[in-house]
């Protein structure tokens, strides 16, 4: 699936976009329905909104709890709801949980026709959504890899000057994230993912910072700056024969946009392509997925 897409400035996620579409359209149909059965419209508008919105709020806290590890010493993280970290199984059973307590104050005579509108309603709206998240996927370009292919190999420069290449890794899972000096969600997150290599580094993890065509003399300075010691992969001196481009490499998987973040499994496959910043539960779980724990 394409992962984002640029709309001018700004960097949209299709995942998140297609989810926020899908729930809004769940809600208008609720209410058109209900309008067409002659029940009360603004009822059942107002439970399918609600069952929305606290199927969000459950889909983000069964993922906290479900990752606490990585929220117990900022709690308060849980919060920054613009950050991926969504357990939506737990969404989908607040919601529907709502949607029956609504129903259970609502007449005998009206709970089934409430029950078919609004289950209709989000039924239709997950078949949009499986939809359009398959039609997006067919639109992948050809010989570009995502989710379930091999990551091609490449080969760069590390800032001592060492060739280095992605093959170097097979065997250990790996956590590639393109990333600039210029970029600031690149910048918030290279502390947390100095933490996840200190912490799966003896797991069998690689976290290797891309850098995307900038001097690698201004790469090294910034990095000693904020102290991260996870690898940093650059380009090699302008003309030299037999690396790739860091431009390159990030056009050739798709890429879109600022920060983007692929997690490679120990066998050399793309499990999960991430456009945007990351979290510190996002992260560990995703860790998890691709060590295979």
């Amino acid at each position: 699936m394409t992962e984002a897409f640029n709309l001018g400035p700004l960097l949209i996620p299709t995942g998140p976009l297609i989810l926020a579409l899908s729930l809004i359209f769940a809600i208008i149909l609720s209410h058109w329905w209900a309008g067409k059965l002659q029940l009360d419209k603004i009822q059942v508008k107002g439970i399918a909104e609600n069952a929305a919105w606290f199927g969000l709020v459950g889909a983000r806290l069964g993922f906290v709890a479900l990752n606490w590890s990585a929220y117990a010493t900022r709690p308060w993280a849980a919060l920054y709801v613009w950050q991926p970290g969504y357990l939506y199984s737990a969404g989908l059973l607040v919601g529907a949980g709502y949607v029956i307590w609504q129903l259970t104050k609502s007449s005998i005579e009206q709970r089934g026709a409430f029950f078919r509108v609004l289950m209709g309603a989000y039924l239709a709206a997950g078949i949009v959504f499986t939809t359009a998240t398959l039609s997006l996927g067919l639109l992948k370009q050809p010989g570009i890899p995502g989710t379930g292919d091999t990551a091609p190999d490449f080969k760069l420069k590390d800032l001592s000057a060492e060739t280095v290449q992605l093959s170097d890794l097979a065997g250990r899972a790996v956590v590639l994230n393109f990333w600039a000096t210029w970029c600031p969600p690149c910048r918030r997150e290279m502390s947390l993912l100095d933490e996840l290599q200190k912490s799966y580094d003896e797991k069998g993890l690689s976290v290797i910072g891309l850098n995307l065509s900038e001097s690698p003399d201004m790469v090294k300075s910034y990095v000693n700056s904020v102290g991260v010691s996870y690898p940093i992969w650059v380009d090699a001196p302008s003309g030299k024969q037999g690396f790739d481009s860091t431009r390159k490499i990030f056009s050739s998987y798709g890429a879109v946009g600022l920060p983007t973040t692929l997690f490679i499994d120990r066998e050399g496959v793309i499990q999960r392509i991430y456009v945007g910043e990351l979290s510190r539960g996002f992260l560990q779980n995703q860790a998890e997925d691709i060590l295979g724990n």
